[in-house]
């Protein structure tokens, strides 16, 4: 990004893309117990893991995961 400008405020645009992402990373791959169901629903939806790697937890769980998977695929569409 930086090495096609030549503008000293470029620094700032990377810096703001680079917070971005950060943030993104973080709500992710956010590990505390209350929040896990939505962070499988999220990778299942992107498709980062499969229902198949979520065998062996709880028919509940699992349940709570597919339908955050789906909610997430009817705000996209």
């Amino acid at each position: 990004m930086l090495q096609g400008s030549k503008e000293a405020a470029a620094v700032w645009d990377v810096l703001e893309f680079l917070s971005n992402k950060q943030r993104e990373i973080q709500q992710k791959y956010d590990y505390r117990y209350s929040v896990l169901t939505g962070v499988f629903a999220r990778l299942l939806y992107e498709g980062w893991v499969t229902e198949k790697d979520l065998s062996g937890l709880a028919p509940e769980k699992l349940a709570l995961i597919r339908r955050g998977a789906g909610t997430a695929r009817e705000l996209d569409a």
